[in-house]
């Protein structure tokens, strides 16, 4: 109520500050709004509070209008002692009140902005509490530390966009509802004069100096983390564990996957974190290839890991290198073979630069282009030295000059040989033979070589599988075929099973579908082209020359021999085979018959099964045909062809005279008949059958026509023959048996077609 004056007007009432704090201390929604409110605090009764806390009013715009109009011009409010209308007359002001507009909900308070900071809070406490666990617990957990370094703060810093987030939504959601709502940024006032303000700005300095350690530590230990070998090799157990299950046994099981998969640097550490996220990604929607594709055409260089502790010019010399086998046999035969490596090196200083390092320590440069993603397949090489000249060989018998297959030209560096230094599978006879070597296998129990391979290549579903398969194939062998050892040498049985079963969950991972033959390892020539993939002879430069073969570029053996009644002495020589090696068979690849499984049978039967199989009248898929054997099928192989005579029909001839002595006259020019009938039937044979009998009339072809031309007769009188054969064919026993013949040939081949 107004307070009559000396003139008899009355002024407004004027409230004091403590009771105008709590009405005006809120925000309201127009800056005019409340300089009009306070200019004319008298209009305000506790009747407009009231109306005010209940939501009624008019809006914000109308109130403003109308103190204007009370104002007498319509623009600015009357002044603050100017009594208003009716006042004199005794009125009481609260009877014309100015009605407040509705205050402004707490933008804050809302469901995103408190659970973001409950995920804050949750986060923040979690952390805390996980770091002071990990500094008193001595064992680590590579689940447990995903959780801490990755997980956690991935909660926190969700939490903390939420905040802002849940602030933002719910200004918008009002500003939609209501128009006349205020805006939500505004300009910030901060007055440290007021004590909310001062609580608000203490709150949110110490929340900010509390997040700072929290957030700086998770930052650190979470990049840690990530290039720890704990998140490569373990987090994702089931995806890496062959991987890591090799490097812990491996030279490099003390240097961690980043220094080699990453390096120093951003790029590549940013680059890594890209290619990381697709992987996780790929576990968690359960994409990942089967099994996981070699690392080895997007590694980093290795001038920028690799020589970061092995340097190429560093020299070497000749490296004294013992292998030792054991034969399939029923004593297990021990065979040590003795080479010096020429490792080498390109430091003049302590020896002539040469071996095998040369490669890397050459002032040029060395380039090729494989044709496959393992790496295997080259047939374009690429020589530039220091002075710009370039020698290019190559292996597909076209000239020098012409353009390049299709592929990438890389630059040949340690990860080219060396491509298995930390993720090498052994082979189940390399394996085998480093266990009956370090008798961790006794060596006394019969055959236990050739069934110890045995058992390890045989498919299993999965590693329990193979562990009972294992126990039950080795038990029985022993059981059924040395019943004695079984009884009086059990221990020694049931400890080999052990060791074969160690091998097993070392180099054998069916439910990644990796073991020795998943990826190749290109250091020495045994189990895979290795070496050979360029230093095979085949690969010729514009000049004629090719890259060299011979055994003692790389290495050099040192045979056992007896001298004087002395025997082990040493004498420098040419590598002999256990088996003697002729013609055709002197120039195949260690692997096409040392796969690492279970060795073919070393006599011609052994590896030329089809051929054996044709001879007799037969073929993998003939079972339900019956087919005349070739006339000539009891002898041996031998009587017809000798390795060391090239393979010319005159040779053939003439061993065929060794029997047929008084049939000179009908001899002579035999083979070329024999050709010449075996090319029209089959001509006639292709021109009648179906393209689902072609596959096994290919499989006759490789394996020579002229070792059974009366089964090659009896076909092509009945085309029908060979279509029901062709319908029962065993596919697997097809596909291996067209392997292992493509690799080792028939002299026929050729001949036939």
């Amino acid at each position: 109520m107004g307070t009559p004056s000396d003139t008899g007007t009355s002024l407004p009432r004027i409230r004091s500050p403590k009771t105008l704090r709590p009405l005006f201390s809120r925000p309201v929604l127009d800056r005019e709004l409340l300089t009009s409110l306070r200019k004319h605090s008298g209009c305000v009764s506790n009747a407009n509070r009231d109306r005010w806390k209940n939501g009624a009013g008019r809006t914000s715009m109308s109130i403003v209008k109308e103190s204007r109009k009370r104002s007498g011009d319509g623009k600015t409010p009357p002044p603050a002692n100017e009594a208003p209308a009716g006042a004199g007359d005794g009125q009481a002001s609260h009877e014309t009140p100015l009605p407040v507009g509705r205050r402004r909900k707490p933008v804050w308070n809302n469901v995103i902005t408190l659970a973001g900071l409950f995920l804050v809070l949750m986060a923040g406490l979690l952390f805390v509490s996980f770091a002071l666990f990990s500094l008193v617990s001595p064992v680590a957990n590579p689940y447990v530390d995903v959780v801490g370094y990755v997980v956690l703060p991935g909660v926190l810093l969700l939490g903390l966009i939420a905040v802002p987030l849940g602030i933002f939504v719910k200004s918008w959601r009002l500003r939609r509802r209501d128009p006349t709502q205020a805006l939500l940024f505004r300009p910030v006032v901060m007055d440290l004069s007021d004590p909310q303000q001062r609580r608000a700005a203490k709150i949110l300095v110490g929340g900010t100096f509390a997040l700072i350690p929290i957030v700086g530590v998770a930052s650190y230990h979470g990049y840690k983390y990530t290039d720890s070998t704990s998140f490569c090799a373990y987090a994702c157990h089931s995806v890496m564990e062959p991987q890591a299950t090799a490097y812990e046994h491996s030279p490099h099981a003390r240097v961690s996957c980043s220094e080699c998969h990453i390096g120093e640097g951003a790029s590549w550490f940013v680059r890594s974190k890209l290619s990381g996220t697709r992987q996780v990604l790929a576990v968690w929607r359960n994409s990942f290839p089967r099994p996981i594709p070699p690392a080895i055409q997007n590694l980093r260089p290795a001038r920028e890991t690799c020589e970061r502790c092995h340097w190429p010019k560093k020299f070497y010399g000749a490296q004294l290198q013992e292998i030792v086998h054991f034969a399939a046999d029923e004593t297990n035969t021990r065979r040590e073979i003795d080479m010096l490596l020429k490792i080498g090196g390109g430091d003049e200083t302590m020896g002539r630069p040469e071996g095998i390092h040369l490669h890397m320590a050459l002032a040029g440069r060395i380039e090729y282009i494989a044709t496959d993603d393992k790496l295997q397949h080259i047939p374009w090489v690429r020589y530039v030295d220091e002075a710009g000249r370039e020698w290019i060989y190559r292996s597909d018998g076209l000239p020098s000059s012409d353009p390049p297959p299709e592929g990438q030209v890389r630059r040949l560096d340690c990860m080219d040989c060396h491509n298995r230094p930390a993720h090498k599978f052994r082979s189940p006879q390399e394996a085998v033979d480093v266990y009956l070597s370090t008798a961790r296998i006794d060596t006394t129990l019969p055959y236990i070589k050739r069934e110890a391979v045995a058992a390890l290549v045989k498919p299993y579903p999965d590693v329990e599988s193979a562990m009972i398969g294992i126990r039950e194939h080795l038990t029985t062998f022993y059981r059924e075929k040395y019943p004695d050892i079984w009884e009086a040498d059990r221990a020694s049985v049931n400890l080999a099973v052990d060791r074969v079963r160690d091998i097993y969950r070392r180099n054998f991972f069916p439910q990644m579908q990796v073991d020795w033959r998943t990826y190749p390892d290109n250091i020495g020539h045994l189990y895979s082209p290795g070496c050979f993939r360029c230093h095979e002879g085949r690969h010729v430069n514009q000049e004629g020359k090719a890259i060299s073969h011979a055994c003692n570029t790389c290495h050099l053996f040192l045979n056992p021999v007896t001298v004087e009644g002395k025997p082990n002495v040493i004498q420098k020589g040419e590598f002999v085979h256990p088996y003697k090696l002729q013609g055709s068979h002197r120039a195949l690849q260690c692997s096409a018959c040392h796969t690492g499984g279970t060795g073919p049978v070393p006599d011609c039967a052994g590896c030329h099964t089809d051929v054996t199989a044709w001879r007799n009248g037969g073929l993998p898929g003939f079972a339900d045909v019956s087919l005349p054997p070739d006339p000539m099928a009891g002898l041996d192989c031998d009587a017809c062809h000798d390795l060391s005579e090239p393979a010319t029909p005159a040779a053939y001839e003439a061993r065929c005279l060794d029997c047929h002595e008084d049939e000179e006259e009908p001899m002579e020019g035999i083979i070329g008949r024999w050709r010449g009938e075996a090319r029209s039937l089959l001509a006639r044979l292709r021109a009648k059958l179906d393209p689902q009998d072609q596959p096994l009339l290919d499989r006759i072809r490789r394996a020579g026509t002229l070792h059974n031309l009366s089964a090659l007769r009896a076909l092509a009188s009945d085309p029908g023959l060979l279509h029901r054969a062709s319908a029962t064919q065993n596919e697997a026993g097809s596909a291996a048996s067209k392997t292992t013949d493509r690799e080792h040939g028939s002299e026929h081949q050729t001949e036939a077609e």
